[in-house]
């Protein structure tokens, strides 16, 4: 802190008016500078010194009296008293990055996601939930080696039972049996993309009541979410990117309700082409 002492008697000294200055270190404690008389405008700016100190004192000036005293602070702090905090209103926006994380920790506990169940490949589980799948399936008295093939027929049976009957026996692989279908596509019902998800019920239909074992294996599975993880299919599968539409995985969700409820399932095919179903 400065303070400055004139060498004059003169009460009002100017600007260039030399004085003796005495320094003082006073850390944290406010300074008040009092007068009875408005001091001039070079001792206001002493209140900014280059030194960073605040405030003046002159320390020889007599104090006046109380009742006359303008006062004229450098720096002034609010008392101690002054200063309360203010409780926060409880606020999503006042809760720190710990208590959101916990926050949103919690809701997944208490909100749990549904358990999924992945099939698709040879080697792993619930491969049998799969078409391809060597599980051979008997409709309308006849045998299929799997529920692809009878799948793949049923694009062709009501107006081309010829090709029908060669998807059926061309190969025991049912990747043939796609094949072929594909390369007979022109041949295809024309309201196929109609009818093809209903028709997929009824494979599986056939393929689950004539397996205990898949029945068994299906109804295990509770009320998990069912997913063909095919990176090939899109549209029956979820595809390269896992968005696809799953509709082999809901067909399966759809056949094991109708399993636990125990309630009666009619083909949606025609009675000409419903057959005897055989346990193998």
């Amino acid at each position: 802190m400065v303070s400055p002492e004139p060498q004059s008697d003169n009460p009002d000294p100017s600007p260039t008016t030399s004085f003796s200055m005495h320094y003082r270190n006073e850390k944290l404690r406010p300074v008040y500078f009092t007068t009875a008389v408005p001091p001039p405008s070079h001792m206001l700016d002493l209140g900014g010194t280059a030194g960073g100190h605040s405030g003046t004192d002159i320390g020889s000036s007599p104090i006046p009296d109380r009742s006359s005293v303008v006062l004229y602070p450098g720096i002034v702090p609010k008392p101690a008293a002054d200063s309360v905090e203010v409780p926060r209103r409880s606020s999503m926006h006042h809760h720190s990055k710990a208590d959101m994380a916990a926050l949103r920790m919690s809701n997944i506990l208490l909100s749990p996601r549904r358990a999924r169940v992945l099939f698709y490949h040879k080697t792993d589980p619930h491969y049998g939930f799969t078409n391809f799948s060597p599980h051979p399936v008997y409709y309308n008295n006849k045998r299929y080696p799997t529920s692809e093939h009878l799948f793949q027929s049923f694009k062709f049976q009501l107006h081309r039972p010829g090709l029908a009957e060669h998807i059926r026996t061309c190969s025991e692989r049912p990747s043939v049996a796609f094949s072929e279908a594909r390369r007979f596509q022109p041949e295809v019902r024309s309201d196929w993309k109609n009818v093809n998800i209903q028709m997929m019920d009824e494979a599986l239909w056939y393929k689950f009541t004539q397996h205990e074992s898949l029945k068994k294996e299906l109804l295990a599975t509770d009320d998990a979410e069912l997913v063909e993880d095919s990176d090939k299919d899109a549209f029956w599968g979820v595809g390269a990117d896992r968005r696809g539409r799953n509709e082999l995985g809901k067909a399966l969700e759809r056949l094991r309700t109708k399993l636990r409820s125990k309630s009666s399932f009619k083909p949606v095919c025609t009675s000409s082409l419903a057959g005897r179903e055989q346990n193998s």
